[in-house]
């Protein structure tokens, strides 16, 4: 299999929680060993309209990454799929350092953002999601899959500290 959890591993970035709770909370992987990484967000937007914000923090260490620290200035690609219940098409947005999902519909929203390993600030390899915004009402959650893991074994090593 080419495409497996042994070379794609799948890592919780953050439990499902009301979208106003995650704020800078998900957890930093290490992209030493991977060409990059997916950043999946799915937001349940319930109607409680405040925008969730969504960034990607990088750091020479897991705690630096997470701390919010560095953003990322530069652009990586993001498609959005804006009413997954109703199609599968995610849309390809312009290139960008961060997605906005906006929570005036009551409808579920699908966020990929790739982070290529190569636009890191060198010495930083760990990223981390960063959010701010969110409702009480919103729910999400996030996964990160690791892109090209060059450690392929049955059991894949850690990338979370």
């Amino acid at each position: 299999m080419r495409f497996s959890p042994e070379t794609f591993p799948i890592i919780l970035a953050h439990e499902p929680a009301v979208s106003s709770a995650i704020d800078d909370t998900s957890d930093a992987i290490c992209l030493e060993n991977a060409d990059g990484a997916w950043i999946i967000v799915v937001e349940y937007t319930a109607g409680g309209d405040t925008d969730l914000a969504l960034t990607v923090h990088e750091g020479a260490t897991a705690a630096v990454a997470a701390a919010g620290t560095y953003a990322i200035a530069a652009t990586f690609p993001i498609w959005v799929n804006e009413d997954p219940a109703t199609s599968d098409a995610m849309v390809r947005q312009t290139d960008a350092a961060g997605y906005t999902i906006d929570a005036t519909p009551t409808t579920n929203v699908i966020v990929a953002m790739y982070i290529p390993a190569a636009i890191l600030t060198a010495g930083r390899p760990w990223i981390c999601l960063g959010t701010t915004g969110g409702n009480g009402a919103n729910y999400a959650s996030a996964i990160y899959i690791l892109d090209r893991a060059r450690y392929q074994q049955e059991t894949p090593p850690t990338a979370i500290a």
